[in-house]
């Protein structure tokens, strides 16, 4: 999670110092030669910037859209979405950044495109319809969302979120806690139906478990909203540390694989099988590693493909199957503070019929939620933010997120959209994290162009769609 809107972040107004405790006296400089004030030349060119006393980084967003991240004492960068290595490292003098020249000019390189008023990307807003309970652990502790469709009775239909302070939870759909499991430190969590148990169809819950390093999978009762594990023995990661997950059901083969991401951008594939004795066994069958941190992760059924979020730059697309290869297909897109500013974060699929429909994506470092077509190309579509309302506030550093379209009865007819919220607040006061649950109606009515509403999707009945 980045550190830009905790509360040791404060804005730079024009004029305005660094911390204190970040400055260096000029008496010990030698030389400006070759520099340039970063708050003079931003100014100049109407950038706000964002300082984190944290990390000693101011970051700059340009008036159309673009982001760079600037350090005290570095020679590495972030622009636009892509690192880059200076010979000089930046500097704080006196209170005051001070940047090389040759950044300044990819600053305004950077600065000139989209001009156009048409380019600007402006999220609309959308708000809450109800909200969780709050998590009973605090600081950095909510984060995915997975949404259960009860096949008997759509309005019965569950939220399964993970307690990264050591939990498993289950909301019904009026966002109270139905069931809390403390079995350590869960991180991401996902849902799929059906998988053929012994004489038996059982729906299946996965999650990363960051205390025991394993990928925890369970069976869903959908009466109570119970829990009960499912596996034949500890699925051990061999990575350092779990963190992103997804679920895959593979329609050409109708194989289940669990896909889990490491804290070091390694990615493993599980094939998930019945041991015969009722219990659910786990088999390594492919890994490979991006270059960062990655957490986001969902699988696209009946595409077969999947997506994962290097968090720092891009969303990749790559083949879901076992066999599927090390390499991304595409790339959908990149974290340059227009449509996604880093950390990108949660990844989900919503269904639409005849194989369309939407990947969104958490664009954590602008508060908003990016929206792509599921097919093709991935052409971005547009973005939105979830802002406060009389019922509920809005949504900031969002973590997971969700999204069925499947008619969920009369409280979301036209299904749900769900996401974590960092900052969670109630008349002023500031309580732990929950999430946030959003009518697809009123996202799919606020766009510029109308999103689909197509409600009789069944989760249960995907059908595999050829990419060609």
């Amino acid at each position: 999670m980045r550190t830009w809107k905790m509360a040791l972040s404060t804005l730079l107004v024009a004029g305005a110092l660094l911390p204190a405790a970040t400055t260096v006296n000029a008496a010990s400089v030698p030389d400006l030669q070759g520099y340039e004030p970063l708050r003079k030349q931003m100014d100049e060119i109407s950038a706000s910037i964002t300082w984190d006393s944290d990390d000693k980084s101011a970051m700059v967003k340009l008036k159309n859209g673009l982001v760079g991240t600037f350090t005290a004492g570095e020679k590495e960068y972030r622009l636009a979405g892509k690192a880059g290595e200076l010979t000089l490292e930046v500097m704080i003098i006196d209170g005051k950044m001070y940047i090389p020249s040759k950044l300044l000019q990819s600053i305004l390189a950077e600065n000139a495109r989209f001009t156009n008023p048409a380019d600007v990307i402006i999220p609309y807003s959308v708000t809450a319809k109800a909200e969780t309970a709050a998590v009973e652990d605090g600081e950095d502790a909510a984060d995915d969302p997975a949404i259960w469709l009860d096949p008997k009775n759509a309005a019965h239909s569950k939220i399964i979120a993970t307690n990264k302070g050591g939990g498993i939870l289950v909301y019904d759909l009026n966002g109270k806690e139905l069931q809390n499991y403390k079995i350590g430190k869960m991180n991401n969590i996902d849902v799929r139906y059906d998988f053929q148990l012994g004489n038996q169809k059982v729906d299946i819950v996965g999650a990363t478990n960051r205390s025991t390093n394993t990928i925890d999978i369970f069976a869903m009762d959908g009466g109570t909203g119970k829990l009960a594990d499912l596996a034949a023995e500890p699925i051990k990661a061999k990575m350092e540390e779990v963190y992103g997950f997804s679920l895959y059901h593979s329609l050409t083969t109708d194989r289940f694989y669990a896909l889990v991401l490491g804290k070091e951008g390694e990615f493993e594939q599980y094939e998930l099988k019945d041991n015969g004795n009722g219990k659910i066994a786990g088999k390594l069958v492919r890994e490979f590693k991006l270059a960062t941190q990655s957490e986001g992760l969902v699988a696209d059924d009946e595409y077969g493909m999947m997506y994962i979020a290097e968090e720092d730059y891009a969303i990749y697309k790559y083949d879901a199957e076992a066999d599927g290869g090390i390499k991304p297909l595409s790339t959908v897109d990149i974290a340059d503070g227009r449509r996604l500013q880093d950390d990108i974060e949660g990844l989900t699929i919503y269904y639409g019929a005849d194989g369309h429909g939407y990947l969104i994506a958490s664009s954590q470092g602008s508060d908003s939620y990016a929206v792509y077509d599921r097919e093709g190309k991935n052409t971005f579509i547009t973005s939105f933010k979830i802002t406060d309302s009389p019922l509920t506030d809005g949504t900031s550093v969002t973590d997971g997120i969700d999204v069925l379209g499947f008619g969920l009865g009369e409280q979301y007819p036209n299904g749900l959209f769900i996401a974590q919220d960092d900052s969670n607040m109630n008349n002023g006061k500031r309580l732990n994290q929950n999430f946030k649950m959003v009518a697809w109606e009123q996202i799919a009515k606020g766009a510029k162009t109308t999103l689909m509403q197509d409600n009789k999707v069944d989760p249960r009945k995907l059908q595999h769609r050829s990419t060609k």
